[in-house]
């Protein structure tokens, strides 16, 4: 019967794919190799390939069959996962793993619903005019001249179902110009951020931060029946009309305090 070493002795021992096991016990006997000779005549040159296996599979089969001679000198019990991976842990070298630690946040997710048209009036009772091609601005318009107002298209979006903090009454739009594809956006010039009107189709589901400057939460007062627009991008700024007449329409941090932040909507 073979004899089968003790995993001790395997492991302080210098096993090399040259020991065998004898017939009666642990013995090196020569691993015969296979040699391919290459002669070239015409320049002088003998190259010998000699084909073998890797010392490291040898030694983890020896260490395999040590530990499950081992197992079985023990007494009879479960075999349980502990077992295996301290089997394991003898058979193949251990990898080691990074564990990274990091957070990124999401994309905003607003899906289209709809569009509404509306007459806006700020409680100076101004309306908007567009009076260039990308230019908003409110003045007071009485008769005939009523006709240049503009009526806001109100895009209606639903918030993403997991997306908290909304509070009651806030609800995710994009304001644009009727007859026109433009829209109001909220962006950083410099140190603060301002309201400009861009060319753009955006009636559709927004999950990009690039296009979050379009989306205002409308903030209704029902008792008053008055509406405030805040920017989704830059929290605590409204859109806003100066107390002054024709002037641009622009954006505040400060709303009814020094320019007008309030208006009501109709769709007559």
């Amino acid at each position: 019967m073979a004899f089968v070493p003790d995993l001790d002795m395997l492991e302080s021992s210098n096993l090399s794919e040259d020991t065998f096991y004898g017939p009666e016990c642990l013995c090196p006997q020569e691993k015969p190799h296979r040699e391919v000779k290459v002669m070239s005549p015409e320049v002088g040159i003998q190259v010998t390939v000699t084909e073998g296996h890797s010392a490291r599979t040898f030694r983890q089969a020896a260490v395999l069959v040590a530990a499950v001679a081992k197992l079985r000198r023990q007494p009879r019990r479960d075999f349980a996962d502990s077992d295996l991976g301290d089997l394991l842990d003898e058979i193949f070298e251990p990898v080691p793993f990074q564990h990274t630690e990091g957070s990124r946040a999401g994309a905003p997710v607003y899906r289209y619903t709809r569009s509404q048209s509306f007459d806006i009036l700020d409680i100076d009772h101004k309306c908007f005019v567009l009076e260039s091609p990308t230019q908003l601005v409110a003045l007071h318009l009485q008769g005939p001249s009523a006709k240049h107002k503009v009526k806001l298209n109100i895009a209606l979006y639903r918030p993403r179902a997991s997306q908290s903090g909304l509070g009651t009454g806030q609800m995710p739009v994009a304001l644009g110009i009727k007859g026109y594809q433009l829209y109001m956006a909220c962006v950083l010039s410099g140190a603060q951020p301002v309201l400009q009107l861009e060319e753009a189709d955006i009636r559709r589901d927004i999950d990009s931060s690039e296009l979050l400057r379009f989306i205002f939460f409308r903030l209704d007062s029902p008792a008053e029946g008055t509406t405030r627009f805040e920017s989704a991008a830059f929290p605590g700024w409204f859109v806003c009309t100066s107390l002054q007449p024709r002037q641009p329409v622009g954006i505040t941090n400060q709303p009814d305090q020094v320019n007008i932040a309030t208006y009501e909507l109709s769709r007559r």
